[in-house]
């Protein structure tokens, strides 16, 4: 019996088998469906990031048409900030379906704005977004065990193993075709909804073989996985498939719960509502304490302006925007330990991967489409630098106390959002 004959029987035989072409038909369907799910989210962000920037820009130039101070007019001046979705942010929505990814900053106290929308810590999640991460992570493996649970089983409870053995030249050339056309049938159905997926997002090549890497190496974890379970002469096909199915509990489920459980116990979480209200607590204390020593604490971290003229009466502009810095300030530290805090449980997150292919194929994909934490405070620190810049824009007017006029307004001269270029952005 030779190779092509082989190969020509065992394709014949998938294809007459109903149970395996249904399992085929839906793992196509779930894949094409996260994928179709993935392209409609990350286009209602685009088409959301492109009608904020129209309104944003619309709002601030009205806006400063009514100013009749620097002060005013930096106060009701907002400014869009916006991460834009990567070219393969729809196959796994990670971070970004968690933290903020559009936002409008101005020049007040910022770790109240970037904390209005908590972020979440990265702890193992069971269910996220539908996406394509969410089928390779999870559906996948099922597809994977009632592919071959019953490889060998099902043909020695039949009967035939003793026949096809004396008919086979060798046992390699009896299973690795059938294997090889299963693998092959589900390598497709799940991968080419997210190669068309890709290639309407016109996704970086690098990316795209990076992605693809990733789903074959599931792939192949789960079949060797489940060949050696299945390839037990011990073992009739129920058990095969208990066994395969346990497997599945423990990898995909058991060992993510038990990570989260261990990463809430030893590490503290710190929520941004709390960098948010120590901040808000220091703006609203400043009301009641004398303006220079507001003034003072702010003139610490800021010489340049020291020279600045006192202020005389009760209120002031600048002293209003000092201790709006100085709120950002003082919740520094706070912010600094969330964040820290938030990292490490990232890197728990990282070690538990190890022991979960689920948490690792959702992990790289979540790396190859910018969607991860690292992504998430690329982020947060661009808009952090952005805010500096629209600060830093009326500090001059306002320390120096120069005569507000229209003019003068118009020369401040606030440039627009940029974060890092993604690949695919702008094509």
């Amino acid at each position: 019996m030779n190779l092509g004959f082989r190969l020509q029987q065992e394709l014949s035989f998938l294809l007459k088998s109903r149970a395996m072409l249904g399992a085929l038909l839906l793992l196509l369907v779930v894949s094409s469906g996260s994928v179709a799910l993935g392209l409609a989210y990350v286009s209602q962000e685009r088409e959301k990031i492109e009608e904020l920037i129209v309104l944003d820009t619309q709002e601030r130039d009205y806006k400063r048409t009514l100013a009749v101070d620097y002060g005013g007019a930096a106060y009701d001046a907002f400014h869009a900030a916006w991460n834009a979705p990567s070219d393969l942010a729809f196959a796994a929505i990670g971070q970004r379906d968690l933290n903020p990814t559009m936002m409008r900053v101005r020049a007040l106290a910022l770790e109240g704005q970037i904390y209005e929308t908590d972020s979440i810590n990265p702890e193992l999640a069971l269910a996220g977004r539908f996406d394509f991460a969410f089928v390779s992570a999870y559906l996948l493996p099922l597809i994977i065990i009632f592919a071959f649970y019953d490889l060998f089983a099902s043909e020695r409870e039949s009967g035939r193993l003793n026949l096809l053995s004396v008919s086979a030249q060798n046992t390699r050339s009896l299973w690795v075709p059938r294997i090889l056309f299963r693998v092959l049938g589900i390598a497709l159905a799940g991968l080419v909804p997210l190669w068309l997926g890709m290639l309407s997002e016109r996704t970086a090549l690098g990316s795209a073989i990076g992605v693809s890497l990733a789903v074959l190496l599931q792939i192949l974890f789960w079949t060797v996985l489940v060949l050696l379970i299945a390839s037990r002469s011990a073992f009739r096909s129920e058990t095969a498939a208990s066994i395969s199915v346990g497997m599945w509990v423990v990898l995909t489920l058991a060992i993510p719960i038990a990570g989260k459980v261990y990463i809430e116990s030893s590490v503290a979480g710190i929520k941004g509502a709390e960098v948010s209200l120590v901040q808000r607590e220091v703006v609203n204390d400043a009301w009641d304490l004398p303006i220079s020593d507001t003034m003072n604490a702010f003139y610490a971290s800021h010489p340049e302006w020291a020279d600045s003229p006192p202020i005389t009466g009760v209120w002031h502009w600048k002293w209003y925007y000092a201790f709006q810095q100085i709120g950002d300030e003082t919740a520094a530290e706070l912010a600094r330990e969330y964040r820290e805090s938030i990292v490490a449980r990232d890197r728990l997150t990282a070690a538990v991967a190890w022991l979960s292919p689920a948490v690792a194929i959702q992990r790289r994909l979540e790396d190859l489409a910018q969607t991860n934490l690292e992504a998430s405070f690329a982020f947060e620190d661009e808009v952090r630098g952005y805010h500096e810049k629209i600060r830093r824009a009326y500090y001059p007017v306002l320390f120096r106390e120069i005569p507000f006029s229209q003019e003068r307004l118009a020369q401040i001269v606030i440039p627009d959002f940029q974060i890092s270029q993604k690949s695919g952005e702008g094509d």
